[in-house]
């Protein structure tokens, strides 16, 4: 395993969420479990990254980002190349960490209220979690993508979103000019402050020295704002 400070921003969030005061005699017994090779059958999928640390079963556990936001982070960052780069697991970002907690609400590394920790020798935090932290960071250095599968973003494993089956349509014979039954109303998810601008980009409309889209992205911002209290 390589030299902690060479971690880049997801890998240093992540410790930072699962194993909490790195200066813990704790956490100083992870690394060196890392260090030593103690860690064993790492696995990541979504929602999961398991392993087995000298005799025990780790599992660190968090919910998945929903499709539909990280569709959105995608499209966003079609035609801004350092976000391209992160959204397809080239690089760490901490712009897109940023975007994704700021304006989405949903960060894509998970902070420590998230995460489920589980480990067979039922200590909490205890140093086997913090040896599956560690050596889980050193490859999220060498390999960025792992934290998108972790979060459900890799296109491999994003299972497909299950759509309700349109209501068969009835025959009709009764006044062609009569309303008909509304079909059922879809459940709604309240979007960010400003998604649609998100998605759109900039407008190419000039206000002043800023574009039209920021100035109104501030706006809306400041309505929620004024709506939440």
């Amino acid at each position: 395993m390589r030299d902690l400070p060479g971690q880049g921003p997801w890998s240093r969030l992540l410790v930072s969420a699962i194993v909490g005061d790195e200066s813990s005699a704790v956490a100083e017994r992870g690394r060196v479990l890392a260090r030593e090779g103690a860690v064993h059958r790492l696995e990541v999928k979504a929602g999961t990254i398991t392993g087995v640390v000298e005799d025990c079963a780790v599992t660190i556990s968090a919910a998945r980002v929903p499709p539909r936001i990280w569709a959105a982070m995608k499209r966003y960052a079609r035609g801004k190349p350092q976000l391209e780069e992160s959204v397809e697991g080239r690089a760490q970002s901490v712009h897109l960490e940023h975007l994704m907690n700021v304006d989405w609400d949903e960060p894509l590394v998970p902070p420590a209220r998230a995460l489920v920790r589980a480990c067979t020798c039922e200590v909490e935090r205890c140093a086997h979690l913090a040896g599956l932290a560690y050596v889980i960071a050193d490859e999220l250095d060498q390999d960025p993508t792992l934290l998108l599968r972790f979060r459900g973003c890799d296109e491999e494993d994003e299972a497909p979103v299950d759509e309700p089956e349109p209501a068969p349509i009835e025959a009709f014979d009764g006044d062609p000019w009569a309303a008909g039954p509304l079909p059922p109303a879809r459940e709604l998810r309240p979007l960010p402050a400003g998604a649609v601008l998100k998605r759109f980009g900039p407008s190419g409309v000039r206000v002043g020295d800023a574009d039209l889209a920021g100035v109104l992205q501030r706006a809306y911002a400041s309505f929620a704002a004024s709506a939440r209290r």
